[in-house]
């Protein structure tokens, strides 16, 4: 028999469970149905849409805002396709947003619709409006290819330009003259290597001569700084001034009659002493045989005393017997 507690415990359990399965349908279906969401559409042409499905996510710069609810054929015109997505609602999808289909994964092959674009100055986009699609990848790719199977060709060609005969022989010359330039360069090299090493000595000599010419051309230079500053000084001290004016005086005394006349007796003095010079050089002409005859019986003279002396200092006796006659 089943008691009152038991009865009580079975109760709990089915409303424990009640309510835990009401959170779990409110969970996946109320919230849906209790939240607001727009509806936009994008109108694809000749574009494929294989691997974007119902479901599909819908994102903005990566941001989950959506869901794909519908993929049609327009029945107007067949060469496009209406795909129905739902986004939440006050999302801001502006005019001049764009929707593009990319690979969620290139692997599986599914794709999803990117909206990009958009400022903040661009009016918003109204829901049931239609939200302009992007360029086709697959026309991306083929015209990117294109540009690169361009490049590829212009790249072709401008090799076998360059394998020509032509350019070979051009190319194997340069080559030539290259390697005969790195041989001069190394002899080169090699050459003052050794005049280096020859003449360490003299170089070090001349490098410290050089040293010590700049070191001296310093001294000079700061000497004739000193120079310039002592002039500058004197200049501007007036002492030039007062010696410039001293000359001028003395230029303007030279200019007067005084002067003039100086120099005319400076001249007569002159003549006088020329004349008096000329009289002694005739004197002394006049005077030179005398002189001459002199020296000569001078001369006599001292001969005689030598014989005298010669002759005292052989034979004493003759200051007192005197000379004996011959």
């Amino acid at each position: 028999m089943v008691t009152r507690s038991q009865k009580i415990r079975v109760i709990v359990l089915i409303s424990i469970v009640s309510v835990i399965f009401l959170y779990v349908m409110f969970l996946l279906v109320g919230k849906k149905i209790l939240s607001k969401e727009d509806t936009y559409y994008i109108k694809l042409e000749k574009q494929s849409v294989s691997g974007l499905n119902i479901g599909a996510d819908v994102k903005y710069y990566g941001i989950n805002i959506g869901k794909v609810i519908e993929i049609a054929i327009n029945n107007d015109n067949i060469s496009e396709i209406i795909v129905t997505i739902s986004i939440k609602e006050d999302t801001p999808i502006k005019s001049t947003s764009v929707a593009n289909l990319p690979y969620q994964s290139i692997a599986t092959g599914l794709k999803q619709i990117e909206i990009t674009g958009g400022e903040n100055k661009d009016p918003n986009l109204d829901p049931g409006s239609y939200i302009k699609a992007g360029a086709d990848m697959f026309e991306s790719i083929t015209g990117k290819a294109e540009i690169i199977s361009e490049k590829i060709e212009i790249l072709l060609n401008n090799l076998i330009q360059a394998t020509s005969t032509e350019n070979r022989n051009i190319f194997i010359n340069m080559i030539a003259q290259i390697e005969e330039d790195s041989r001069k360069l190394d002899t080169l090299l090699t050459f003052s290597n050794q005049y280096l090493n020859d003449n360490k000595k003299n170089i070090k000599s001349l490098i410290k001569n050089s040293d010590k010419m700049i070191r001296e051309f310093t001294m000079t230079a700061r000497s004739l700084n000193k120079l310039i500053k002592n002039t500058n000084e004197l200049m501007a001290s007036g002492d030039i001034n007062e010696s410039i004016k001293n000359i001028k005086e003395i230029t303007d005394k030279l200019n007067t009659k005084e002067f003039a006349e100086l120099l005319r007796s400076t001249e007569k003095l002159v003549t006088s002493s020329q004349e008096t010079v000329e009289h002694l050089d005739k004197t002394f002409l006049l005077g030179r045989s005398n002189l001459l005859k002199s020296i000569e019986l001078f001369k006599e003279a001292l001969e005689n005393i030598n014989e005298f002396a010669i002759l005292l200092k052989d034979n004493p006796d003759i200051l007192i017997k005197g000379k004996e006659s011959e």
